[in-house]
């Protein structure tokens, strides 16, 4: 396995929350941000993208409600960030599942942190819209693809839309 890690600002987890640290984009932002690194991979057959920027993200999604278990490729990723972070990474209880959400009409697989997978489905209906906190973890070739993993560490739920009766 190939492993590029670039940049070197180094994201801690505080205990506090700092909300205020995640900043407006997309995740097509992100991807783009980080689609050149990629490309100097690309000759390898399997290869990892870790960087020292997660990118904290306020970003805008939609709610799509399916979830899954993390693939093993992409664990194989969050366990190399995990390492790449020390003590500053999360535990291997906090990110085990993926919610799939939209975002421009891209669809996303994203870890949830698990004190949110229950609290998704009481507070969003299928379609609604949300403000999510997230983090960009990496990449890793699958095949011939990139998969680009992102983690969300909380949420606000857009109002839901009005119910109309029905004639």
């Amino acid at each position: 396995i190939s492993f590029l890690i670039a940049a070197a600002n180094v994201w801690s987890q505080d205990k506090q929350n700092r909300w205020d640290r995640y900043e407006p984009r997309t995740l097509q932002s992100i991807i783009d941000t980080n689609q050149e690194f990629a490309k100097k991979l690309n000759s390898n057959k399997k290869a990892l993208l870790l960087t020292g920027d997660n990118f904290p993200s306020k970003v805008r999604l939609t709610y799509l409600a399916d979830s899954r278990p993390l693939p093993a490729e992409q664990k194989l990723l969050l366990d190399s960030y995990r390492k790449s972070r020390g003590d500053n990474g999360p535990p291997e209880d906090v990110f085990t599942t993926q919610v799939r959400f939209e975002e421009d009409s891209h669809e996303y697989w994203i870890l949830v942190q698990k004190p949110l997978l229950d609290a998704l489905p009481k507070e969003l209906s299928r379609g609604q819209a949300l403000e999510a906190y997230v983090m960009w973890i990496g990449a890793i070739k699958v095949g011939k693809r990139w998969e680009w993993l992102f983690a969300m560490n909380e949420f606000e739920a857009s109002q839901k839309p009005a119910t109309v009766p029905e004639r």
